[in-house]
């Protein structure tokens, strides 16, 4: 209740000063107000938007690109980390790879994927999985090389198949630092396809972002930020931090065992 408390209070506070603002700047068409911007998410909500569709329209099709992006950038990394984290000789030759994509800037890659893809949905998945995957496969190739050598070679004693191993051996010690990924790739993945969205793509909240920027409608340029940036704390806090609480449970009891 007490961190429920804070955040409740830090909220409320940034609503305070973002209404104090608008009142000192008291211009509408440079800092509308937080009322002024709540009555406009009610009209997105409600009212079909500027090519006939409704918003839940663009935030299914924003949800959608996430989704498959987010897991095909997390795919890619998981293998790309575990091969560099187990074979010595490929990690030595990605090493002139990796940080060449992690230096890449996010809006340059963007740019790049629209040019070569048009105003296509495979811009975006490609500028998600060039700039995602290179973060995910150091994540997971630093647990690759974490793991416990001993449990690997007690497998390889008994004979242990490749799918016992996966799932028995390196996926449970891996875990931590897939969800560490995790956490990291999909905060990256939302922004970058909002960037793509806003850039090279029809429909999506990032389309919505730059329609009325171009429109120089501030009030409904801020109403469609809140609403994206509120449903990913919805999607970040209220299911990947329960899944996450989920299946690490059992570090809870073991921590309460010791102390």
């Amino acid at each position: 209740m007490r961190t429920l408390s804070l955040r409740i209070a830090s909220l409320l506070l940034l609503i305070f000063l973002w209404w104090v603002g608008a009142t000192l700047i008291h211009d509408p068409e440079i800092l509308p107000g937080p009322l002024a911007v709540a009555r406009d998410i009610a009209s997105i909500l409600t009212s079909p938007g500027p090519e006939g569709e409704s918003a839940w329209f663009d935030i299914g099709i924003t949800l959608a690109r996430i989704v498959v992006a987010f897991f095909a950038a997390m795919l890619a990394g998981i293998g790309l980390g575990l091969a560099m984290g187990l074979n010595r000789g490929f990690d030595r030759w990605m090493q002139a790879i990796i940080p060449a994509l992690l230096t890449l800037p996010t809006i340059l890659m963007v740019f790049l994927a629209v040019m070569w893809f048009g105003f296509s949905e495979g811009g975006g998945l490609v500028a998600v999985v060039v700039l995602v995957t290179p973060y995910v496969a150091v994540n997971i190739a630093e647990g690759a090389r974490a793991m416990d050598k001993s449990l690997i070679d007690m497998a390889a004693t008994f004979k242990a198949g490749r799918g016992l191993r996966l799932r028995r051996i390196y996926l449970p010690q891996l875990l931590p630092y897939i969800f560490s990924a995790f956490r990291y790739a999909f905060g990256m993945t939302w922004k970058i396809v909002a960037l793509a969205e806003t850039f090279g793509l029809k429909f999506g909240i990032g389309y919505m972002f730059s329609f009325w920027f171009n429109q120089f409608d501030m009030g409904r340029v801020l109403a469609w930020i809140i609403l994206f940036v509120v449903l990913m704390l919805i999607l970040e806090h209220g299911v990947f931090a329960r899944l996450e609480a989920s299946v690490f449970r059992w570090r809870a009891p073991a921590a309460a065992g010791r102390v």
